[in-house]
């Protein structure tokens, strides 16, 4: 059997290039809500300099802009332009004037060490190769006694089950798979480790379980072009996305109920300073 393709820096990029207009805006909005829960637990203060690290859509940019106020300001960056672009536009709609958006990568952040008062990453980490020296940049910029706000998936129960577990079974019979440069989910204990390698200290955990609700099919094959699933799907030629698509749908189908397709997903909040 083929060995996984590993994803790079570049094909990332280019990934959420081609997901940003679609990105969260198929299915239930999930990012948007654990964005804005994300600043809940962060409990920004008014007028707080803030970095949101591969900013997406800005599901926790533009919560935060509305949280610290005019006084504040909130710094998105994203690796994907089409990303940065379509976040500018939310921040626009949404008439938010404490926002700058850049195309950044990062793990070389353009910034003085302590020029916020909060950094924030969500469901971004495991999109790094060099992980460690993101978060330790990170670290470097944020301010003595500022906060680090950050979320991933949960293993327990695994994110989106069965669905993502059926979807990477067919894939390896196919011999197709694109893995990321890091695990997408991690265990309490696994996560406070990775940040205390960092240099975070002060580290606190929370998770949630959220029901994942999608209305129709088309909904949830949507959403895996949206996501790091979408590499291993475009790495198909068309013929075969197709009949993967048509056997991985008969799959699932079963799994549905009158109201549509329930995935657990658990979410890891994690607090921590510098």
């Amino acid at each position: 059997m083929p060995e996984p393709i590993n994803a790079t820096k570049e094909s990332i990029e280019q990934l959420f290039d081609g997901a940003a207009a679609a990105y969260d805006r198929v299915g239930p909005a999930l990012f948007a809500h654990w964005g804005a829960r994300l600043v809940e637990w962060l409990d920004l203060a008014p007028s707080a300099r803030v970095l949101d690290v591969a900013t997406g859509r800005g599901a926790v940019l533009l919560p935060a802009a509305q949280c610290v106020g005019p006084g504040g300001h909130v710094v998105g960056i994203d690796l994907a332009a089409a990303m940065v672009e379509e976040a500018a536009a939310a921040a626009d709609t949404q008439g938010l004037t404490n926002v700058t958006l850049r195309k950044l990568d990062a793990e070389r952040l353009d910034f003085a060490d302590a020029s916020f008062d909060a950094v924030t990453c969500a469901f971004a980490v495991f999109l790094f190769p060099a992980q460690d020296a993101a978060l330790r940049e990170m670290a470097r910029v944020c301010k003595p006694g500022g906060r680090l706000g950050l979320s991933i998936f949960g293993r327990t129960p695994p994110p989106f089950d069965p669905g993502w577990s059926i979807l990477g079974h067919q894939a390896s019979a196919y011999g197709v798979s694109v893995r990321l440069p890091q695990r997408v989910a991690l265990t309490p204990g696994e996560l406070t480790s990775l940040l205390g390698q960092a240099g975070f200290q002060e580290i606190a955990i929370h998770d949630e379980i959220t029901d994942a609700v999608y209305e129709t099919e088309e909904d949830w094959w949507a959403f895996q072009l949206t996501l790091g699933t979408r590499a291993t799907i475009l790495a198909m030629d068309p013929p075969t996305r197709i009949r993967f698509k048509e056997e991985y749908l008969a799959k699932i189908r079963p799994l549905f109920r009158a109201d549509g397709l329930h995935l657990p997903v658990n979410v890891l909040y994690a607090l921590a300073r510098p």
